[in-house]
């Protein structure tokens, strides 16, 4: 979920950085028998005003970014997740440049922007470490969401 805010970047991409690492946060904070759709929903309306219009190169533009990031969020949570209590772990940078994994018993989780070799390689090393150190355990998946293509893709962690 990490994305370099570079002053040559168009500032969008930060500003959705931002808004999805507060989401994420909030509902991994929700106690598991409160955790739905609606609570996901009303994380996303109460963190919106991190997406200021104005970051983003027109009003539609705004509007499908948000419909998306939304859309994935929905999907990211689904109902199986609801009764599983996730552990939430940032990957050591700075707070709001650091990568989150939401880590489950049996796997680990991850949203990126979109499917990169060199992204998901850096997960599988990172994880590791982090889990052993906050957890005592590291699952052996992590489950790899990309943002823009929708799509998921499940890698083994090496032991």
């Amino acid at each position: 979920m990490s994305v370099a805010c570079h002053p040559a970047l168009p500032a969008w991409p930060c500003a959705v950085g931002l808004f999805l690492r507060r989401v994420v946060e909030a509902y991994c904070e929700t106690a598991p028998p409160l955790r739905s759709a609606f609570s996901l929903l009303k994380a996303i309306e109460r963190h919106r005003p991190l997406l200021l219009r104005a970051a983003f190169p027109s009003p539609l533009h705004y509007g499908l970014v948000l419909a998306k990031v939304t859309d994935h969020l929905l999907e990211f949570f689904g109902p199986e997740e609801r009764e599983d209590t996730p552990l939430l772990l940032a990957d050591g940078k700075e707070r709001e440049d650091a990568r989150l994994y939401i880590v489950y018993r049996d796997r680990v989780r991850v949203l990126l922007w979109r499917e990169e070799e060199e992204e998901i390689r850096r997960c599988k090393e990172d994880v590791p470490p982090l889990c052993r150190e906050a957890v005592g355990f590291c699952p052996h998946e992590l489950e790899c969401c990309f943002l823009w293509t929708g799509g998921r893709r499940i890698e083994w962690i090496s032991a």
